[in-house]
């Protein structure tokens, strides 16, 4: 038992359990024919362990697949930060245009992302089967086109319809941008990038409300969705030239993390399977350099044949003109129908839904705060004009940043300091460590919060208290996306997905209620509730980390999805 962390029992018949990697290069003998990383990190073992196909997202220099990150990282803000939470600061003017209350602009963000939880499976297919590229591209373009009819809508309920457009384009940015992490890095690079995506999803996320006021008080509300569209543009723009498909089909023996023993574990050299251990050896050396050879064997852990090519054989990489192409390939044979409903059984899975609801209610309350800004402090005594609403989004935006910088800071330090001392072994359990800081900062947030905005205190310190919130959410988002896609990567879309798919049906439903239950509970009985919601959940984090293996394990030799 490392770190606390239950081994899975004998019975499970497995050697290796997937998401468990050998991270620190401990015995030399033991990773010799690994690759291994550079500089400060030549003793840390690649996982996956890259392919010689140059057109390997693994294979890309650094700085390619940073910026590539920045760039989603970009358009995920300005699709998630500015379609969403937009309405909370310009509710009170819309109130005035469309003749409607609360509730009814509530519900204009409701329907949208009902829109998105919807068409998530359809996104998650399309994504899986064609690529990434094709349906970020379609995504962008379907946002530009909803935003722009958003800020020329006569009525209210052709802003609906707006909403609706700008609902089928968001799913996207919603769900599978977090695979793309995946995708693109190593395991040991994953917790500070994991970081950066969750500045651009939740840390920057109020970033455009704030500019949104100001420009609907000096302006009016539609230069809001116009200004909105300018930056869409540059974003679309920016992912047809640079946002290239980082879909990847790598062979099985690379992917040291997902397969058990019949795959590439056994390249990590073990007294119990040497002749098996040489073979696999011999097989990605044999990858590596390029020598052509036919392996077929039943000892074989691919079990398939499988053919490597010469040197000379080996493809360069694509041209720019070509990654530009709008799609590239078909990834699986499986069908889209089949595709489709394979999220659904991920939730056969006990951790897995236990991660969809940490994060789901966190963030669920977060939207809370955005929903009934405008009715906490646009009456008196606070009487807040727009421009003042999106100035109150300062402290959660700036403590949002805060708060990934410090899990991007201790995460991956943590998980290599962690696996150092377990004998140089990784587990996905140990991203879940930070989650001891989530009762602190959720406990004091929402208790104070509520009491202090009841009270009517200075609506300075309300925004500095909902930035401590914000920090929870950082710290919630980074722990459990990170621990997911480490853990769970070979089915991170589906998870994604059925995430995005809970998180904004729960918002769409709380959309109904939401204003009239402040109004009838208040502010302080309300959020005292969702403190202690947020604490219970956060205790139930314990029996995740120390039963998480045996989870694990328990899934891959259950494996539903395998058998559909």
């Amino acid at each position: 038992m490392a770190w606390g962390i239950l081994e899975p029992t004998t019975t499970s018949g497995l050697e290796h359990v997937p998401g468990t990697a050998q991270l620190e290069d401990n015995t030399l003998e033991s990773t010799a024919h690994l690759k291994k990383g550079i500089g400060k990190d030549n003793e840390i073992v690649l996982i996956p362990q890259p392919s010689s196909d140059p057109n390997d997202p693994l294979n890309w220099p650094l700085w390619q697949r940073d910026l590539i990150l920045l760039l989603y990282c970009y358009c995920t803000n300005i699709c998630v930060g500015g379609i969403g939470p937009l309405l909370s600061i310009i509710a009170v003017p819309l109130m005035v245009q469309f003749h409607v209350g609360f509730t009814q602009v509530t519900l204009l963000s409701g329907y949208q992302l009902a829109t998105v939880g919807a068409v998530g499976f359809i996104v998650s297919a399309l994504a899986c089967k064609f690529g990434k590229r094709s349906s970020f591209l379609a995504s962008l373009a379907l946002l530009l086109a909803g935003t722009i009819w958003c800020g020329e809508a006569t009525s209210y309920n052709s802003m609906l319809g707006g909403r609706i457009l700008q609902g089928l384009g968001t799913a996207t940015f919603e769900s599978i941008t977090f695979a793309i992490i995946g995708d693109l890095y190593f395991v040991h690079q994953r917790g500070s990038r994991m970081a950066i995506y969750v500045i651009s999803q939740t840390g920057l996320v109020l970033l455009p409300s704030l500019i949104a006021g100001k420009v609907a008080e000096d302006l009016g509300w539609r230069w809001s969705f116009r200004l909105l569209s300018i930056f869409l543009a540059v974003g679309f723009l920016g992912v047809i030239i640079f946002g290239w498909e980082t879909t990847f089909t790598r062979n099985a023996i690379y992917n040291l993390d997902t397969s058990s023993h019949n795959a590439s574990y056994d390249l990590l050299p073990t007294l119990n399977f040497p002749n098996r251990t040489k073979q696999n050896i011999r097989i990605i050396e044999n990858l590596k350099a390029g020598n052509v050879s036919q392996t077929e064997d039943v000892n074989n852990p691919l079990e398939k044949p499988m053919t490597t090519t010469s040197a000379t054989d080996v493809r360069p990489r694509d041209s720019f003109l070509k990654r530009m192409k709008p799609w590239s390939t078909i990834y699986t044979q499986e069908s889209l129908f089949k595709i489709i409903v394979r999220p659904f059984y991920v939730l056969a899975n006990p951790v897995i839904i236990w991660a969809l609801l940490i994060i789901g209610f966190s963030q669920l309350w977060g939207v809370v705060i955005s929903y009934t800004l405008a009715q906490i402090f646009s009456p008196p005594p606070y009487s807040l004009n727009p421009a003042q609403l999106g100035y109150i989004s300062a402290g959660p935006m700036v403590a949002g940043i805060l708060g990934c910088f410090f899990c991007g800071a201790v995460s991956d330090p943590l998980c290599r300091y962690m696996s150092k001392r377990n004998n140089g072994v990784y587990e996905p359990e140990y991203r879940l460590i930070i989650m001891v800081f989530v009762p602190l900062f959720a406990g004091i947030g929402y208790f104070l919060f509520g009491k202090m905005a009841e009270e009517g205190k200075s609506p300075i310190a309300l925004s500095v208290i909902w930035g401590v919130i914000f920090v929870s959410v950082q710290v919630v988002g980074n722990a459990a996306g990170a621990y997911l896609v480490d853990a769970f990567r070979n089915v991170s879309i589906e998870i994604f997905i059925i995430s995005m798919t809970v998180k904004n049906f729960l918002f769409f439903g709380f959309s109904f209620f939401l204003n009239d239950w402040v109004s009838k509970w208040g502010p302080a009985k309300v959020f005292d509730c969702i403190g202690g919601v947020m604490l219970a959940l956060s205790a139930t984090t314990i029996p995740v980390y120390v039963y998480g293996k045996k989870m694990r394990a328990w899934w891959h030799t259950h494996d539903v999805l395998a058998k559909i």
